[in-house]
């Protein structure tokens, strides 16, 4: 069962509780727009945060964006893996985690007994949601925002790859009233692993309106032959499924060939703090201060800003990854929304809609060849010029205001249809 785009019952919106559950980064960006959008379009937002991987915040009551939040801390400050394997026990035995919820809930002074909507970003909270439904919001409905897939395969066996995250989509699946999937991934029986769930595909696309237009456009106006060339990549930089290899190999290149180049790559690395440092440094070394690095998170406003700044915006994923899915990335579409070229090796959705401003490769092409298209590219003003105002035409094609109705249209959905509580 699958919603449309279109908004309806609006009286519903103006009434209900969404109570989001996340342990994403505070600033995550897709976090961020549903955020924004709902305190847009609906009544109150509210927010629980698991600071799993941000343990030295202040846990009780936030605010980020206008949300009433309250974040749940984990045990330690400094030992990831012993706060990782206490949350993910909490997760499977969720009544653990029952006062600390009650407590949460009294503090943002949630009303049990409005129409709510559970808004679950990570698989391990399904089963929170499910207690916190059971012991606290009777009347709730669960909804799971599906940011990746988890039913990976391994490339030459085609096996699956267990994974603990779909463990617990598993778990929770029976319980789960509604979908909302960032990528269909080309796979059109997504609808088999979630059969009691209504759907619908929110892709990671930008809210329009927060970005400097002017900077935008006249960066792309007035490029030409003397003009500076700014190269970004900010995102994950766990080296057993992004390209970093292959994307210092194309710094590396430009950076030699075109003299007024700068790069700038940041986030988090999942553990490889030091292969990614021994990577880093001998473009650090050559290229000094054209080449900037930065290990760990970015914040969001940071990132906004080098973005509205950059040319072209890198996203390199390994061919032998088991993560090779068709995928919606936020890096590819606030690439375009901000005029800069997107140059990629993965599958991305609406592929042949962005081919005229974009370079992108296929899991098979030499690396070489990639490498030296992109030097070509680069190596051309008047190409480069045309690729960004092209980008800058299609992006009102792919902006959070045309999809973020959508999910008003399942909440609502949800609510009308929800069965009396006995």
């Amino acid at each position: 069962m699958s919603t449309g785009g279109t908004n309806r019952g609006h009286e519903v919106h103006a009434k209900m509780n969404v109570i989001i559950l996340d342990e994403h980064q505070p600033e995550d960006g897709r976090l961020a727009r549903h955020i924004t959008y709902l305190l847009r379009h609906t009544g109150d937002v509210f927010r629980l945060h698991f600071s799993l991987f941000a343990p030295t915040l202040k846990p009780g009551r936030f605010s980020l964006y206008g949300e009433k939040g309250y974040r749940i801390k984990p045990p330690f400050s400094t030992m990831r893996l012993a706060n990782v394997l206490c949350f993910n026990t909490m997760y499977l035995f969720p009544s653990l985690f029952s006062p600390r919820i009650q407590k949460a809930l009294e503090a943002l002074d949630v009303d049990p007994a409005a129409p709510t909507v559970l808004h679950v970003h990570d698989p391990g909270l399904l089963r929170v949601a499910m207690m916190m439904k059971r012991d606290h919001l009777r009347d709730a409905q669960i909804v799971y925002d599906r940011h990746e897939f988890f039913e990976v395969f391994y490339k030459k066996t085609r096996l699956p790859v267990p994974t603990i995250h779909r463990m617990y989509e598993i778990l929770a699946r029976d319980s789960i009233d509604g979908v909302v999937h960032a990528s269909l991934g080309g796979n059109s029986g997504l609808g088999s692993l979630f059969p009691r769930a209504a759907s619908t595909q929110v892709p990671n696309y930008p809210l329009a309106d927060i970005y400097d237009e002017a900077c935008i456009q006249e960066k792309a106006r007035s490029f030409g032959s003397d003009s500076s060339m700014n190269l970004l990549y900010i995102g994950s930089l766990n080296p057993h499924d992004r390209d970093i290899g292959l994307l210092l190999k194309v710094a590396s290149e430009v950076l030699g060939q075109i003299p007024k180049t700068t790069c700038f790559i940041g986030g988090p690395s999942y553990g490889n703090d030091a292969e990614l440092e021994r990577m880093m440094l001998p473009l650090q070394e050559q290229y000094g201060e054209r080449f900037r690095f930065h290990q760990g998170y970015v914040a969001r406003d940071t990132t906004q800003r080098l973005t509205e700044r950059s040319h072209v915006g890198f996203l390199f994923v390994k061919p032998e990854t088991t993560y090779w899915i068709t995928s919606s990335p936020n890096k590819l579409f606030e690439s375009l929304r901000c005029g800069a070229i997107p140059v990629v090796r993965a599958s991305v959705e609406s592929s042949e809609e962005i081919s005229g401003c974009s370079l992108l490769f296929d899991r098979y092409t030499p690396e070489e060849e990639i490498v030296t298209k992109t030097r070509e590219l680069l190596s051309d003003p008047e190409r480069c010029r045309g690729m960004m105002e092209h980008a800058l035409s299609i992006s009102p094609n792919f902006t959070f205001e045309a999809v973020g109705p959508r999910y008003l249209t399942l909440y609502t959905q949800l609510l009308n249809d929800r069965p009396p509580v006995r």
